[in-house]
Protein backbone atom coordinates (compact mmCIF):
# COMPACT_ATOMS: atom_id res chain seq x y z
CA UNK A 1 0.00 0.00 0.00
CA UNK A 2 1.47 3.44 -0.93
CA UNK A 3 2.74 5.48 2.01
CA UNK A 4 0.42 8.43 1.34
CA UNK A 5 -2.66 6.18 1.54
CA UNK A 6 -1.42 4.63 4.80
CA UNK A 7 -0.86 8.11 6.19
CA UNK A 8 -4.38 9.18 5.29
CA UNK A 9 -5.87 6.17 7.01
CA UNK A 10 -3.92 6.89 10.21
CA UNK A 11 -4.93 10.55 10.06
CA UNK A 12 -8.60 9.62 9.75
CA UNK A 13 -8.38 7.19 12.65
CA UNK A 14 -6.61 9.71 14.86
CA UNK A 15 -9.19 12.40 13.98
CA UNK A 16 -6.62 14.99 12.82
CA UNK A 17 -8.71 18.01 11.78
CA UNK A 18 -5.97 20.64 11.77
CA UNK A 19 -5.76 22.99 8.78
CA UNK A 20 -4.03 21.26 5.90
CA UNK A 21 -4.75 17.78 7.26
CA UNK A 22 -5.64 14.83 5.06
CA UNK A 23 -9.19 14.98 6.40
CA UNK A 24 -9.71 18.41 4.85
CA UNK A 25 -7.93 17.35 1.72
CA UNK A 26 -10.32 14.41 1.29
CA UNK A 27 -13.33 16.65 1.88
CA UNK A 28 -11.97 19.06 -0.71
CA UNK A 29 -11.73 16.13 -3.09
CA UNK A 30 -15.37 15.29 -2.33
CA UNK A 31 -16.36 18.83 -3.26
CA UNK A 32 -14.52 18.48 -6.54
CA UNK A 33 -16.28 15.19 -7.30
CA UNK A 34 -19.69 16.65 -6.44
CA UNK A 35 -19.10 19.54 -8.85
CA UNK A 36 -18.12 17.12 -11.59
CA UNK A 37 -20.91 14.63 -10.84
CA UNK A 38 -23.74 13.95 -13.30
CA UNK A 39 -26.19 14.64 -10.46
CA UNK A 40 -24.47 17.73 -9.09
CA UNK A 41 -27.76 19.65 -9.31
CA UNK A 42 -29.14 17.53 -6.44
CA UNK A 43 -26.86 19.27 -3.89
CA UNK A 44 -26.30 22.95 -3.16
CA UNK A 45 -22.75 23.10 -1.86
CA UNK A 46 -22.82 26.71 -0.69
CA UNK A 47 -25.90 26.31 1.53
CA UNK A 48 -25.52 22.53 2.12
CA UNK A 49 -29.06 21.88 0.98
CA UNK A 50 -30.71 19.15 -1.06
CA UNK A 51 -32.20 20.69 -4.17
CA UNK A 52 -35.93 20.29 -4.98
CA UNK A 53 -34.86 18.50 -8.19
CA UNK A 54 -33.84 15.54 -6.03
CA UNK A 55 -37.32 15.44 -4.48
CA UNK A 56 -38.85 15.54 -7.96
CA UNK A 57 -36.57 12.65 -8.96
CA UNK A 58 -37.64 10.57 -5.94
CA UNK A 59 -41.26 11.53 -6.54
CA UNK A 60 -41.17 10.05 -10.06
CA UNK A 61 -39.71 6.83 -8.64
CA UNK A 62 -42.41 6.71 -5.97
CA UNK A 63 -45.06 7.12 -8.64
CA UNK A 64 -43.75 4.04 -10.44
CA UNK A 65 -43.23 1.76 -7.41
CA UNK A 66 -46.33 2.92 -5.49
CA UNK A 67 -48.29 -0.32 -6.23
CA UNK A 68 -45.40 -2.34 -4.76
CA UNK A 69 -45.32 -0.02 -1.73
CA UNK A 70 -48.99 -0.82 -1.13
CA UNK A 71 -48.44 -4.55 -1.75
CA UNK A 72 -45.62 -4.86 0.77
CA UNK A 73 -47.91 -3.56 3.52
CA UNK A 74 -50.22 -6.55 3.04
CA UNK A 75 -48.60 -9.26 5.18
CA UNK A 76 -50.92 -11.99 3.89
CA UNK A 77 -50.00 -11.32 0.27
CA UNK A 78 -46.30 -11.12 1.06
CA UNK A 79 -46.53 -14.49 2.83
CA UNK A 80 -48.47 -15.95 -0.09
CA UNK A 81 -45.75 -14.68 -2.40
CA UNK A 82 -43.28 -17.05 -0.71
CA UNK A 83 -45.53 -20.02 -1.43
CA UNK A 84 -46.09 -18.90 -5.03
CA UNK A 85 -42.34 -18.52 -5.60
CA UNK A 86 -41.77 -22.11 -4.51
CA UNK A 87 -44.67 -23.49 -6.56
CA UNK A 88 -43.64 -21.53 -9.68
CA UNK A 89 -40.59 -23.75 -10.13
CA UNK A 90 -42.10 -27.11 -9.16
CA UNK A 91 -43.03 -29.89 -11.63
CA UNK A 92 -46.57 -31.27 -11.70
CA UNK A 93 -45.67 -34.10 -9.31
CA UNK A 94 -44.11 -31.65 -6.86
CA UNK A 95 -47.18 -29.43 -6.92
CA UNK A 96 -49.33 -32.46 -6.12
CA UNK A 97 -47.11 -33.27 -3.13
CA UNK A 98 -47.36 -29.67 -1.90
CA UNK A 99 -51.15 -29.87 -2.21
CA UNK A 100 -51.24 -33.12 -0.23
CA UNK A 101 -49.15 -31.58 2.53
CA UNK A 102 -51.20 -28.41 2.94
CA UNK A 103 -52.77 -28.07 6.43
CA UNK A 104 -56.36 -28.64 5.27
CA UNK A 105 -55.40 -31.78 3.30
CA UNK A 106 -53.35 -33.11 6.22
CA UNK A 107 -56.27 -32.59 8.61
CA UNK A 108 -58.47 -34.66 6.30
CA UNK A 109 -55.91 -37.47 6.55
CA UNK A 110 -55.95 -37.12 10.34
CA UNK A 111 -59.69 -37.82 10.30
CA UNK A 112 -59.42 -40.83 7.97
CA UNK A 113 -56.23 -42.67 8.95
CA UNK A 114 -55.05 -44.49 12.04
CA UNK A 115 -52.06 -42.76 13.71
CA UNK A 116 -49.54 -45.35 12.50
CA UNK A 117 -50.79 -45.15 8.89
CA UNK A 118 -50.98 -41.35 9.06
CA UNK A 119 -47.36 -41.14 10.21
CA UNK A 120 -46.22 -43.45 7.42
CA UNK A 121 -48.12 -41.63 4.65
CA UNK A 122 -46.99 -38.16 5.74
CA UNK A 123 -43.35 -39.23 6.10
CA UNK A 124 -43.40 -40.83 2.65
CA UNK A 125 -44.88 -37.69 1.07
CA UNK A 126 -42.41 -35.47 2.89
CA UNK A 127 -39.49 -37.60 1.71
CA UNK A 128 -40.76 -37.42 -1.88
CA UNK A 129 -41.09 -33.64 -1.59
CA UNK A 130 -37.47 -33.33 -0.45
CA UNK A 131 -36.39 -35.41 -3.43
CA UNK A 132 -38.28 -33.04 -5.77
CA UNK A 133 -36.08 -30.16 -4.61
CA UNK A 134 -32.93 -30.90 -6.61
CA UNK A 135 -29.98 -28.50 -6.74
CA UNK A 136 -31.09 -26.67 -9.90
CA UNK A 137 -34.63 -26.17 -8.62
CA UNK A 138 -33.41 -24.87 -5.27
CA UNK A 139 -31.08 -22.42 -7.04
CA UNK A 140 -33.89 -21.16 -9.32
CA UNK A 141 -36.32 -20.69 -6.41
CA UNK A 142 -33.74 -18.87 -4.31
CA UNK A 143 -32.64 -16.60 -7.15
CA UNK A 144 -36.22 -15.57 -7.97
CA UNK A 145 -36.96 -14.98 -4.30
CA UNK A 146 -33.79 -12.94 -3.91
CA UNK A 147 -34.97 -10.61 -6.69
CA UNK A 148 -38.49 -10.37 -5.27
CA UNK A 149 -37.01 -9.59 -1.83
CA UNK A 150 -34.74 -6.92 -3.32
CA UNK A 151 -37.70 -5.28 -5.04
CA UNK A 152 -39.88 -5.37 -1.93
CA UNK A 153 -36.97 -4.13 0.15
CA UNK A 154 -36.88 -1.09 -2.13
CA UNK A 155 -40.66 -0.70 -1.88
CA UNK A 156 -40.43 -0.73 1.92
CA UNK A 157 -38.46 2.50 1.88
CA UNK A 158 -40.55 5.35 3.30
CA UNK A 159 -40.73 7.53 0.18
CA UNK A 160 -43.50 9.68 1.62
CA UNK A 161 -41.47 10.58 4.70
CA UNK A 162 -38.52 11.65 2.56
CA UNK A 163 -40.71 13.69 0.20
CA UNK A 164 -42.40 15.47 3.10
CA UNK A 165 -38.99 16.89 4.03
CA UNK A 166 -39.34 18.94 0.87
CA UNK A 167 -43.13 19.46 1.00
CA UNK A 168 -44.67 18.98 4.48
CA UNK A 169 -48.16 19.25 3.02
CA UNK A 170 -47.83 16.22 0.79
CA UNK A 171 -50.96 14.03 1.40
CA UNK A 172 -50.76 10.31 2.11
CA UNK A 173 -52.90 9.44 -0.90
CA UNK A 174 -50.84 11.42 -3.39
CA UNK A 175 -50.64 8.27 -5.54
CA UNK A 176 -52.51 7.18 -7.46
CA UNK A 177 -55.92 8.81 -6.81
CA UNK A 178 -54.63 12.07 -5.39
CA UNK A 179 -52.13 12.74 -8.15
CA UNK A 180 -54.46 14.99 -10.10
CA UNK A 181 -55.77 16.74 -7.01
CA UNK A 182 -52.42 17.84 -5.54
CA UNK A 183 -49.34 19.34 -7.17
CA UNK A 184 -46.20 18.94 -5.05
CA UNK A 185 -44.47 22.20 -4.06
CA UNK A 186 -40.99 21.02 -3.25
CA UNK A 187 -38.56 23.35 -1.46
CA UNK A 188 -34.87 22.89 -0.72
CA UNK A 189 -34.14 20.98 2.50
CA UNK A 190 -31.14 21.01 4.84
CA UNK A 191 -28.83 18.13 3.98
CA UNK A 192 -27.87 17.75 7.65
CA UNK A 193 -31.48 16.80 8.44
CA UNK A 194 -31.65 14.31 5.57
CA UNK A 195 -28.40 12.36 5.83
CA UNK A 196 -29.95 9.36 7.54
CA UNK A 197 -32.87 9.08 5.12
CA UNK A 198 -30.55 9.59 2.13
CA UNK A 199 -28.47 6.66 3.40
CA UNK A 200 -31.60 4.53 3.76
CA UNK A 201 -32.71 5.43 0.23
CA UNK A 202 -29.28 4.52 -1.15
CA UNK A 203 -29.24 1.24 0.78
CA UNK A 204 -32.74 0.32 -0.45
CA UNK A 205 -31.65 0.40 -4.11
CA UNK A 206 -28.35 -1.44 -3.59
CA UNK A 207 -29.58 -4.88 -4.64
CA UNK A 208 -31.37 -3.76 -7.83
CA UNK A 209 -29.41 -4.52 -10.99
CA UNK A 210 -30.63 -4.25 -14.62
CA UNK A 211 -28.66 -7.36 -15.56
CA UNK A 212 -30.92 -9.55 -13.42
CA UNK A 213 -33.82 -11.55 -14.93
CA UNK A 214 -36.76 -9.64 -13.45
CA UNK A 215 -39.49 -11.29 -15.52
CA UNK A 216 -40.01 -14.25 -13.16
CA UNK A 217 -39.95 -12.03 -10.08
CA UNK A 218 -42.59 -9.67 -11.49
CA UNK A 219 -44.73 -12.63 -12.58
CA UNK A 220 -44.66 -14.06 -9.06
CA UNK A 221 -45.68 -10.69 -7.63
CA UNK A 222 -48.51 -10.41 -10.15
CA UNK A 223 -49.90 -13.80 -9.09
CA UNK A 224 -49.54 -12.89 -5.41
CA UNK A 225 -51.39 -9.64 -6.15
CA UNK A 226 -54.43 -11.59 -7.32
CA UNK A 227 -53.47 -11.32 -10.98
CA UNK A 228 -53.00 -7.54 -11.01
CA UNK A 229 -49.70 -6.34 -12.43
CA UNK A 230 -47.64 -4.42 -9.89
CA UNK A 231 -44.95 -3.15 -12.22
CA UNK A 232 -44.75 -3.44 -16.03
CA UNK A 233 -41.47 -5.15 -16.93
CA UNK A 234 -40.25 -2.48 -19.44
CA UNK A 235 -40.95 0.33 -16.99
CA UNK A 236 -39.25 -1.54 -14.13
CA UNK A 237 -36.19 -2.32 -16.25
CA UNK A 238 -35.85 1.37 -17.18
CA UNK A 239 -36.14 2.39 -13.54
CA UNK A 240 -33.49 -0.10 -12.43
CA UNK A 241 -31.13 1.15 -15.15
CA UNK A 242 -31.69 4.70 -13.94
CA UNK A 243 -31.02 3.70 -10.36
CA UNK A 244 -27.81 2.00 -11.42
CA UNK A 245 -26.59 5.30 -12.84
CA UNK A 246 -27.43 7.02 -9.56
CA UNK A 247 -25.55 4.35 -7.59
CA UNK A 248 -22.51 4.46 -9.87
CA UNK A 249 -22.35 8.24 -9.54
CA UNK A 250 -21.87 7.90 -5.76
CA UNK A 251 -23.61 11.26 -5.36
CA UNK A 252 -25.40 10.21 -2.17
CA UNK A 253 -22.16 8.99 -0.59
CA UNK A 254 -20.45 12.25 -1.55
CA UNK A 255 -23.29 14.33 -0.08
CA UNK A 256 -23.15 12.28 3.12
CA UNK A 257 -19.37 12.65 3.41
CA UNK A 258 -19.41 16.41 2.85
CA UNK A 259 -22.42 17.08 5.06
CA UNK A 260 -21.11 15.04 8.01
CA UNK A 261 -17.52 16.24 7.38
CA UNK A 262 -16.58 12.57 7.49
CA UNK A 263 -14.73 11.53 4.29
CA UNK A 264 -15.18 7.83 5.09
CA UNK A 265 -18.96 8.06 5.59
CA UNK A 266 -20.56 5.04 3.92
CA UNK A 267 -24.00 3.50 3.50
CA UNK A 268 -24.73 0.23 5.30
CA UNK A 269 -26.39 -2.31 3.03
CA UNK A 270 -28.68 -5.17 3.95
CA UNK A 271 -28.61 -8.18 1.60
CA UNK A 272 -32.02 -9.45 0.46
CA UNK A 273 -33.37 -12.75 1.73
CA UNK A 274 -32.15 -15.56 -0.49
CA UNK A 275 -32.66 -19.02 1.06
CA UNK A 276 -36.36 -19.50 0.50
CA UNK A 277 -36.22 -23.11 -0.73
CA UNK A 278 -34.34 -24.38 2.31
CA UNK A 279 -36.35 -22.40 4.87
CA UNK A 280 -39.64 -23.32 3.19
CA UNK A 281 -38.76 -27.02 3.24
CA UNK A 282 -37.67 -26.82 6.85
CA UNK A 283 -40.89 -25.05 7.82
CA UNK A 284 -43.01 -27.58 5.91
CA UNK A 285 -41.14 -30.45 7.55
CA UNK A 286 -41.68 -28.93 11.01
CA UNK A 287 -45.36 -28.35 10.23
CA UNK A 288 -45.91 -31.95 9.11
CA UNK A 289 -43.84 -33.36 11.95
CA UNK A 290 -45.91 -31.27 14.35
CA UNK A 291 -49.09 -32.92 13.06
CA UNK A 292 -47.52 -36.37 13.37
CA UNK A 293 -46.29 -35.64 16.90
CA UNK A 294 -49.67 -34.23 17.96
CA UNK A 295 -51.56 -37.27 16.66
CA UNK A 296 -49.11 -39.75 18.14
CA UNK A 297 -49.06 -37.83 21.42
CA UNK A 298 -52.85 -37.86 21.55
CA UNK A 299 -52.81 -41.59 20.89
CA UNK A 300 -50.16 -42.11 23.56
CA UNK A 301 -52.14 -40.09 26.11
CA UNK A 302 -55.24 -42.13 25.33
CA UNK A 303 -53.28 -45.35 25.83
CA UNK A 304 -51.82 -44.05 29.08
CA UNK A 305 -55.25 -43.11 30.37
CA UNK A 306 -56.73 -46.48 29.37
CA UNK A 307 -53.89 -48.41 31.04
CA UNK A 308 -54.07 -46.27 34.19
CA UNK A 309 -57.81 -46.86 34.46
CA UNK A 310 -57.29 -50.60 33.87
CA UNK A 311 -54.68 -50.80 36.63
CA UNK A 312 -55.92 -48.24 39.19
CA UNK A 313 -59.47 -47.40 38.16
CA UNK A 314 -58.40 -43.76 37.74
CA UNK A 315 -56.51 -41.80 35.06
CA UNK A 316 -54.23 -39.87 37.42
CA UNK A 317 -52.62 -40.73 40.74
CA UNK A 318 -50.73 -38.54 43.22
CA UNK A 319 -48.90 -40.28 46.05
CA UNK A 320 -45.79 -38.14 46.57
CA UNK A 321 -46.02 -34.82 48.40
CA UNK A 322 -43.53 -32.84 46.28
CA UNK A 323 -42.28 -34.76 43.24
CA UNK A 324 -45.70 -34.95 41.65
CA UNK A 325 -47.54 -33.81 38.47
CA UNK A 326 -49.22 -30.85 40.18
CA UNK A 327 -45.97 -29.16 41.27
CA UNK A 328 -44.41 -30.09 37.93
CA UNK A 329 -47.23 -28.27 36.10
CA UNK A 330 -46.63 -25.22 38.28
CA UNK A 331 -42.99 -25.23 37.18
CA UNK A 332 -43.72 -25.60 33.47
CA UNK A 333 -46.28 -22.77 33.69
CA UNK A 334 -43.31 -20.53 34.58
CA UNK A 335 -41.32 -21.78 31.59
CA UNK A 336 -39.24 -24.19 33.72
CA UNK A 337 -38.47 -27.83 33.00
CA UNK A 338 -40.75 -29.40 35.60
CA UNK A 339 -40.42 -33.06 36.64
CA UNK A 340 -40.17 -35.36 33.62
CA UNK A 341 -41.02 -38.54 35.55
CA UNK A 342 -43.44 -37.25 38.17
CA UNK A 343 -46.45 -39.09 36.73
CA UNK A 344 -44.77 -42.52 36.31
CA UNK A 345 -43.06 -42.34 39.70
CA UNK A 346 -46.36 -41.58 41.42
CA UNK A 347 -47.99 -44.45 39.50
CA UNK A 348 -45.16 -46.71 40.67
CA UNK A 349 -45.65 -45.78 44.34
CA UNK A 350 -49.38 -46.46 44.01
CA UNK A 351 -48.79 -49.80 42.26
CA UNK A 352 -46.40 -50.97 44.96
CA UNK A 353 -48.77 -49.92 47.74
CA UNK A 354 -51.99 -51.16 46.16
CA UNK A 355 -50.87 -54.32 44.41
CA UNK A 356 -47.32 -55.48 45.14
CA UNK A 357 -47.45 -55.26 48.95
CA UNK A 358 -50.99 -56.71 49.04
CA UNK A 359 -52.16 -59.02 46.27
CA UNK A 360 -48.71 -59.86 44.93
CA UNK A 361 -47.22 -60.40 48.37
CA UNK A 362 -50.08 -62.72 49.38
CA UNK A 363 -49.74 -64.65 46.12
CA UNK A 364 -45.98 -64.95 46.57
CA UNK A 365 -46.41 -66.23 50.12
CA UNK A 366 -48.50 -69.08 48.74
CA UNK A 367 -46.22 -69.82 45.78
CA UNK A 368 -42.83 -69.38 47.47
CA UNK A 369 -43.55 -70.63 51.00
CA UNK A 370 -46.09 -73.43 50.37
CA UNK A 371 -45.12 -74.33 46.83
CA UNK A 372 -42.90 -77.34 46.20
CA UNK A 373 -40.50 -76.14 43.51
CA UNK A 374 -38.72 -78.60 41.30
CA UNK A 375 -35.82 -76.12 41.03
CA UNK A 376 -35.35 -73.95 44.13
CA UNK A 377 -33.15 -71.51 42.24
CA UNK A 378 -36.23 -70.43 40.25
CA UNK A 379 -38.13 -69.66 43.45
CA UNK A 380 -35.17 -67.58 44.62
CA UNK A 381 -35.18 -65.68 41.31
CA UNK A 382 -38.87 -64.92 41.69
CA UNK A 383 -38.38 -63.76 45.27
CA UNK A 384 -35.49 -61.52 44.18
CA UNK A 385 -37.63 -59.97 41.42
CA UNK A 386 -40.34 -59.03 43.90
CA UNK A 387 -37.78 -57.62 46.34
CA UNK A 388 -36.28 -55.53 43.50
CA UNK A 389 -39.67 -53.87 43.13
CA UNK A 390 -40.27 -53.19 46.82
CA UNK A 391 -36.67 -52.10 47.43
CA UNK A 392 -37.26 -48.83 45.55
CA UNK A 393 -39.84 -47.68 48.11
CA UNK A 394 -37.36 -46.13 50.54
CA UNK A 395 -35.24 -44.37 47.86
CA UNK A 396 -38.43 -42.90 46.33
CA UNK A 397 -39.46 -41.56 49.73
CA UNK A 398 -35.97 -40.12 50.21
CA UNK A 399 -36.13 -38.46 46.76
CA UNK A 400 -39.42 -36.81 47.61
CA UNK A 401 -38.19 -35.68 51.02
CA UNK A 402 -35.33 -33.69 49.47
CA UNK A 403 -38.01 -31.12 48.57
CA UNK A 404 -39.56 -31.02 52.05
CA UNK A 405 -38.93 -28.20 54.53
CA UNK A 406 -36.24 -30.30 56.19
CA UNK A 407 -34.89 -31.68 52.94
CA UNK A 408 -31.69 -30.75 51.13
CA UNK A 409 -33.32 -28.43 48.60
CA UNK A 410 -36.86 -27.90 49.86
CA UNK A 411 -36.79 -24.38 51.30
CA UNK A 412 -34.50 -22.98 48.63
CA UNK A 413 -36.50 -24.68 45.87
CA UNK A 414 -39.76 -23.06 46.98
CA UNK A 415 -38.07 -19.71 47.49
CA UNK A 416 -36.49 -19.87 44.04
CA UNK A 417 -39.84 -20.82 42.51
CA UNK A 418 -41.37 -17.51 43.66
CA UNK A 419 -38.58 -15.55 41.90
CA UNK A 420 -37.85 -17.73 38.89
CA UNK A 421 -39.91 -15.65 36.45
CA UNK A 422 -37.75 -12.57 37.09
CA UNK A 423 -34.41 -14.10 38.11
CA UNK A 424 -32.61 -16.33 35.60
CA UNK A 425 -30.26 -17.58 38.30
CA UNK A 426 -33.18 -18.95 40.33
CA UNK A 427 -34.65 -20.52 37.19
CA UNK A 428 -31.35 -22.28 36.47
CA UNK A 429 -31.25 -23.58 40.06
CA UNK A 430 -34.76 -25.05 39.80
CA UNK A 431 -33.99 -26.66 36.43
CA UNK A 432 -30.77 -28.12 37.81
CA UNK A 433 -32.59 -29.67 40.78
CA UNK A 434 -35.33 -30.97 38.48
CA UNK A 435 -32.80 -32.65 36.20
CA UNK A 436 -31.03 -34.26 39.16
CA UNK A 437 -34.32 -35.58 40.57
CA UNK A 438 -35.40 -36.79 37.13
CA UNK A 439 -32.18 -38.74 36.71
CA UNK A 440 -32.66 -40.45 40.07
CA UNK A 441 -36.38 -41.06 39.42
CA UNK A 442 -35.63 -42.76 36.10
CA UNK A 443 -33.09 -45.06 37.78
CA UNK A 444 -35.66 -46.12 40.38
CA UNK A 445 -38.39 -46.64 37.77
CA UNK A 446 -35.99 -48.67 35.62
CA UNK A 447 -35.02 -50.92 38.52
CA UNK A 448 -38.66 -51.49 39.46
CA UNK A 449 -39.76 -52.17 35.88
CA UNK A 450 -37.00 -54.73 35.42
CA UNK A 451 -38.21 -56.47 38.57
CA UNK A 452 -41.83 -56.25 37.38
CA UNK A 453 -40.92 -57.67 33.97
CA UNK A 454 -39.23 -60.61 35.66
CA UNK A 455 -42.16 -61.13 38.07
CA UNK A 456 -44.64 -60.90 35.19
CA UNK A 457 -42.70 -63.53 33.27
CA UNK A 458 -42.88 -65.83 36.29
CA UNK A 459 -46.65 -65.30 36.52
CA UNK A 460 -47.03 -66.27 32.88
CA UNK A 461 -44.79 -69.32 33.17
CA UNK A 462 -46.44 -70.46 36.38
CA UNK A 463 -49.87 -70.12 34.81
CA UNK A 464 -48.77 -72.38 31.98
CA UNK A 465 -47.16 -74.80 34.44
CA UNK A 466 -50.36 -75.04 36.53
CA UNK A 467 -52.18 -76.34 33.46
CA UNK A 468 -49.58 -79.00 32.60
CA UNK A 469 -49.80 -82.62 33.64
CA UNK A 470 -47.30 -83.36 34.98
CA UNK A 471 -46.16 -79.85 35.99
CA UNK A 472 -42.49 -78.87 35.66
CA UNK A 473 -42.01 -75.93 38.05
CA UNK A 474 -44.28 -76.57 41.06
CA UNK A 475 -45.52 -80.08 41.76
CA UNK A 476 -48.27 -79.41 44.36
CA UNK A 477 -50.64 -77.10 42.47
CA UNK A 478 -53.70 -78.92 43.77
CA UNK A 479 -52.60 -78.44 47.35
CA UNK A 480 -51.90 -74.72 46.80
CA UNK A 481 -55.50 -74.27 45.69
CA UNK A 482 -56.63 -74.94 49.27
CA UNK A 483 -54.94 -71.71 50.46
CA UNK A 484 -56.85 -69.32 48.21
CA UNK A 485 -60.53 -68.53 47.85
CA UNK A 486 -60.02 -67.39 44.27
CA UNK A 487 -58.82 -70.14 41.91
CA UNK A 488 -55.05 -70.05 41.51
CA UNK A 489 -55.28 -69.91 37.71
CA UNK A 490 -57.46 -66.82 37.93
CA UNK A 491 -55.14 -65.11 40.39
CA UNK A 492 -52.09 -65.84 38.23
CA UNK A 493 -53.91 -64.58 35.14
CA UNK A 494 -55.02 -61.37 36.83
CA UNK A 495 -51.55 -60.77 38.31
CA UNK A 496 -49.89 -61.27 34.94
CA UNK A 497 -52.35 -58.95 33.19
CA UNK A 498 -52.02 -56.22 35.81
CA UNK A 499 -48.21 -56.36 35.79
CA UNK A 500 -48.17 -56.39 31.99
CA UNK A 501 -50.49 -53.36 31.81
CA UNK A 502 -48.39 -51.50 34.35
CA UNK A 503 -45.12 -52.19 32.54
CA UNK A 504 -46.72 -50.87 29.33
CA UNK A 505 -47.84 -47.79 31.26
CA UNK A 506 -44.28 -47.17 32.48
CA UNK A 507 -42.86 -47.69 29.00
CA UNK A 508 -45.23 -45.15 27.48
CA UNK A 509 -44.63 -42.55 30.18
CA UNK A 510 -40.86 -42.84 30.01
CA UNK A 511 -40.83 -43.30 26.20
CA UNK A 512 -39.01 -46.58 26.61
CA UNK A 513 -36.21 -45.11 28.74
CA UNK A 514 -36.88 -47.51 31.61
CA UNK A 515 -35.89 -50.65 29.69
Amino acid sequence: MPEDIIGKVFSLISGDDEPGSDNKALLKQAVKEINQNKYTKFFRLRTEEIDPSFAAYVCEIYKIVYPACVFVQNAARVYRMRQITVEAFMPKEGLELIRKLRPDAVQELVKRLEPKDLSRVLREDLTALYEAFDGNRIAAINRCYQLVSALLQFAQFNFLSLLRRFDPGLPSDIWPAGAAAYTPRFQAARAEDLVEELGQFRAAMQNLEPSDAWKNALTVLKIANEGKELLPLPQWNMLVMNLRELKNSAIIELIGQYTTKNPIWQVKYKPPEALLAETWLEAKSSEVQGVIDAVLNKQKNSQIEALAVAVFGAASITKLQFYNPEISTGCTALGLLGFAYAAPLNYLVAFIEDFITKEMQELCDILLVRGQWVNNSLSLEMSAAVHTITDVTSPIEALDNTLSDTGTNGLRFRSALTRANRDKGQARFINQISEELDEEALKLITAAVQGLAAAGKFMKNLLGDSEKNPSEMIINWKELGYFTKTPMNQRLTEAYKKINYFVQLMMLQTEGSCT
